[in-house]
């Protein structure tokens, strides 16, 4: 089960890619679940909330302030006590590195959702995204960028000191290769259809290859 934000939800096209690396590669014997149906064509379910942040999705069902004020939606608790997932792919942090909250009330919010998860299954596995670049003013030195920066440099050693063996916490490096520039992310934060989807689409696939098992 996928669980994030704009960047997954819409117009999160990123996943028509993953879908396909892994079929392409051998990797069969799974499927997508979630609340949701993929907007892009490729039918992949998830539980991705343009707007959501991550404290949001610690809460048992939230609104949002800012976007569709009307709906509520559910929060990882909910999702994991509907779906049953064996792994969840965690791809927030953006819009609450946007309203500047801190890196260690992200980590936070992330340690929370964990542990929701495994209370629902506690052999589920975790892949916790690093986010990528964003830079909402399109200029070199945002504050926004750089924040992220601090956020993504953390996550690794958070999410290996929160792995057991039971329930492991991988990552998914999405950072070290992406661009904010208007060629990958048309607004120099959510990813292009063509280039920043496709490689953000080979970043997941690579995080996923190691975990999962081929037919």
């Amino acid at each position: 089960m996928i669980v994030g934000d704009s960047i997954t939800a819409a117009p999160g096209c990123y996943k028509k890619y993953l879908l396909a690396s892994l079929k392409g590669n051998g990797y069969t014997n799974f499927e997508f679940v979630g609340e949701y149906t993929d907007d892009c064509g490729a039918g992949v379910k998830h539980s991705a909330v343009s707007c959501a942040t991550a404290e949001q999705y610690t809460q048992p069902t939230f609104r949002m302030p800012n976007c569709a004020q009307d709906k509520t939606f559910p929060g990882m608790s909910t999702l994991v006590a509907t779906h049953t997932p064996d792994l969840v792919m965690i791809q927030l942090g953006v819009n609450d590195v946007w309203g500047g909250k801190s890196v260690a009330a992200i980590l936070a919010s992330y340690e929370k959702l964990v542990q929701q998860a495994r209370a629902q299954n506690p052999k589920v596995v975790l892949v916790v995204a690093q986010i990528h670049k964003i830079a909402p003013s399109c200029k070199p030195g945002d504050p926004v960028t750089i924040l992220a920066e601090s956020l993504v440099q953390a996550v690794p050693a958070w999410a290996k000191g929160l792995g057991t063996a039971a329930s492991p916490v991988f990552t998914a490096d999405l950072w070290t290769n992406s661009d904010w520039s208007r060629v990958e992310a048309g607004d120099c934060v959510h990813p292009s259809d063509v280039v920043g989807s496709a490689r953000m689409g080979t970043n997941w696939y690579n995080a996923l290859k190691g975990i999962l098992k081929r037919d």
